[in-house]
């Protein structure tokens, strides 16, 4: 009986001598990959295209999981200060052009702060080369106007969006969007109501004013003051 209890013993003894490296080996190993996970996910969180589930933006075209879109911005229409003729003449066409929507589309708004940076920018432009010292006068006036308007905290604007997506492949879908916005421009504008396609830089900006309400920088002014310059030449050197 003793004999067989030592036996026993004996044959455990050596069976975990014989599986505990292998156990150690093989939960390691599940560590080294939990943590590569985790890595690969740290990294992941730092993509922007992560982050926003963005592939590409190109040429006015938004990329995300394979499908294409466009952003256009609407004018809006003061339909209370219409008559009855126009108010008809409106929702008539309006519902001409919905009937046109064959992709999927969706419309946005949103309220933006009111930034009259570009009209300053152009105003100094023209004054610069004005030599009548009241036309500059009368120019700064305006430009420190419109800089106070800036500085009010209540001072918003509402845009509106339609997107317009395609599920083609990028060349087809780029040539079915654009011919699609030249159509609706066309339609849009017989009740006067403006359109505007919205450009790579314009939808970035769209996009970092939605996560940063708070901000009033501009991306474009960041870029033109050489903002990514800095990034590029790190990201070289490292």
């Amino acid at each position: 009986m003793k004999m067989a209890i030592t036996i026993i013993f004996m044959l455990a003894s050596i069976c975990l001598i014989i599986l505990l490296p292998i156990y150690l080996r093989k939960k390691n190993r599940m560590y080294s990959l939990r943590t590569e996970e985790k890595v690969n996910l740290k990294k992941q969180k730092k993509n922007i295209k992560t982050i926003w589930g963005i592939g590409e933006i190109k040429d006015g075209i938004l990329t995300v999981n394979n499908r294409h879109s466009i952003i256009i911005e609407l004018g809006s229409i003061e339909y209370r200060l219409l008559n009855d003729i126009e108010q008809n003449n409106i929702d008539n066409n309006l519902i001409k052009i919905a009937k046109t929507f064959t992709n999927q589309t969706q419309f946005f708004s949103t309220i933006e702060k009111i930034d009259t940076t570009e009209k300053i920018e152009t105003i100094r432009n023209n004054i610069e080369k004005q030599k009548n010292s009241n036309i500059k006068e009368y120019g700064e006036s305006i430009i420190e106007y419109l800089e106070n308007i800036m500085q009010e905290d209540n001072l918003y604007v509402r845009k509106n969006y339609l997107i317009i997506t395609s599920n083609e492949a990028y060349e087809k879908a780029e040539r079915e969007l654009k011919e699609y916005y030249e159509d609706l421009r066309y339609s849009l504008s017989n009740i006067k109501v403006t359109t505007r396609l919205l450009s790579d830089i314009d939808i970035i900006e769209l996009l970092h004013r939605e996560l940063n309400k708070n901000s009033n920088e501009q991306l474009r002014n960041i870029i033109k003051k050489g903002g990514l310059d800095f990034y590029v030449e790190a990201k070289s050197k490292a």
